[in-house]
């Protein structure tokens, strides 16, 4: 029957080895990312209730856990909206996996009970269970949701998990907070946001396009809603390479194509700013920390850095260059951390492009760049973007880019794209070595297949799991996912469903017709 088929039709067990397709299933309804490392039972054949006669105990040390609960089950569920009571806080460490991000679920006919030591853990085991509640059968319009029976120890593999988002001025301000809202549904917990000349400074009005939407307002107001849904968001500005804030592909540059009279400000032709331009760090810093104001002092913020080219300006090419880019990197990092942020950069500067140790591997650096991987603080945390550059399908299993900025005494964090099947090898990597975090890029792909490709393998090797096959008609994991935020954000758009923009190309029922 139909309501077997959307859930699964029996009792079954999944291990972290056994997880990776939709072989016993394929036509059911998936968690995402699925629970790591043990345990995931499920019965939908045993549904348990999940509506206003359901009351879920939380056993949570946090006070705010069941405020924070009773508000959203309000805002997901309407007038069928579960209660929500406190249980008991000292047994929020019993049997729970470790760490502060633990939690436990179960639903039975006894009624829906939620474990964990945090107000984090809760909001992970809700969105756990948002995605595996369906309505009940047999009426016109949803009177109530059940569950499945089920158990779930959950945990992640990583503490840290990034979704690296780029604000483009061809994108709508509803793709971004779209973006930011399905992460948090998938369990990431910070978001780092790159204002491609979308950012409005009030400091330095002339940098960015004209109208840019990026307004203070916005960004407090896509700050806040990150930190309700557990998580933060992280600042981005292009402190030396893409100093355009533009795709090298475009030749666009936002200030000096508008505003040429800051051409002092940037190395001849505009890609990297004029590092020994005393002005360059003084807008930088105040850029820093008017980004800084706007999101709400998180405790990081990345520099950009990477792609740079040689310089050839006159004043520039007078010290040694790996020692000037040294001193900018390291007063802006110092200023960041008087504002209590920890800087990031990328990492391809740092390697030299004509060594061999890294043939196959992304670098982009020279002798003279390179030299920073001795120099700069130890503080800043390299952000290690490797893509499997010619193979996207590769599967690696070491990366030694990353255990040679380990070994230099930095925090590093993996960051993969469009290689799916290197993603969960890389983040148990920077697990056993002992690396800073996780950060899936996504560039200029915030629509299409890719994009869901990005969140659901990006999110899964984060947390430690591989990824469940998508059906192969219809993927209803993350269509369910984006419908959840959609019914957040309270769209009414066409442009603001599924993850295209059109069906049909526009104009293409007028040329074929």
């Amino acid at each position: 029957m139909i309501f077997g088929r959307l859930f699964f039709a029996a009792a079954i067990f999944f291990s972290a080895t056994a997880l990776a397709g939709n072989e016993a299933n394929p036509d059911a309804i998936e968690l995402a990312p699925l629970p790591m490392p043990v345990k995931f039972t499920s019965e939908m054949d045993r549904p348990v209730a999940f509506d206003a006669a359901t009351t879920v105990v939380v056993d949570c040390p946090d006070a705010a856990a069941v405020g924070w609960l009773t508000n959203h089950f309000a805002e997901w569920y309407g007038d069928q909206s579960p209660k929500v009571k406190a249980g008991d806080a000292a047994a929020a460490n019993a049997d729970l996996p470790p760490g502060d991000e633990a939690y436990a679920v179960r639903a039975d006919a006894s009624g829906v009970r939620i474990a964990a030591r945090s107000l984090a853990g809760v909001r992970w085991a809700a969105y756990s269970i948002r995605q595996l509640t369906i309505a009940k059968r047999g009426t016109l319009k949803t009177e109530g949701r059940i569950l499945p029976t089920l158990t779930i120890d959950d945990h992640p593999h990583l503490a840290f998990r990034a979704v690296h988002l780029c604000w483009f001025p061809e994108l709508r301000p509803q793709q971004i907070e779209r973006a930011i809202r399905l992460a948090a549904l998938l369990k990431f917990n910070y978001a780092i946001l790159e204002p491609w000349g979308m950012y409005r400074s009030e400091r330095h009005p002339w940098w960015g396009w004209p109208d840019a939407r990026m307004t203070k307002e916005e960004v407090r107001r896509l700050v806040a809603i990150g930190r309700d849904l557990g998580i933060t968001l992280i600042p981005q500005i292009a402190a030396y390479g893409h100093a355009g804030a533009a795709r090298g592909c475009t030749l666009k540059h936002s200030v000096l194509d508008l505003h040429p009279e800051y051409e002092p400000l940037f190395e001849p032709g505009g890609w990297n700013w004029c590092l020994s331009n005393p002005e360059t760090q003084r807008v930088l810093r105040d850029l820093v920390g008017e980004l800084l104001g706007d999101f709400g002092n998180p405790p990081y913020i990345h520099l950009g850095c990477d792609e740079a080219q040689p310089p050839s300006c006159p004043e520039c090419r007078k010290r040694p260059y790996g020692e000037l880019v040294c001193e900018h990197i390291t007063n802006l990092a110092a200023f960041a951390k008087e504002h209590g942020a920890r800087a990031m950069i990328w990492h391809d500067m740092l390697l030299d492009r004509n060594d061999p140790r890294w043939k196959g591997y992304v670098k982009s650096g020279a002798k003279l760049t390179a030299t920073l991987a001795d120099t700069l603080p130890r503080d800043v945390i390299i952000c290690d973007w490797q893509y499997s550059y010619g193979n996207m399908k590769e599967t690696r299993k070491d990366w030694p880019t990353m255990t040679y900025f380990k070994g230099k005494g930095f925090s590093v964090a993996g960051c993969p794209w469009m290689n799916y099947n290197a993603m969960k090898p890389m983040a148990d990597f920077v697990a056993k070595i002992g690396g800073f975090g996780i950060i899936e890029t996504t560039w200029h792909h915030l629509r299409g297949s890719d994009w869901v490709k990005m969140f659901r393998y990006g999110s899964s090797a984060a947390w430690g799991t591989p990824v469940r096959g998508a059906s192969p008609m219809y993927d209803i994991q993350f269509a369910n996912a984006l419908r959840m935020v959609g019914h957040d954000m309270k769209v009414t758009d066409y442009l603001d469903t599924g993850h295209l923009n059109y069906q049909v190309p526009p104009g293409w029922w007028i040329d074929n017709n």
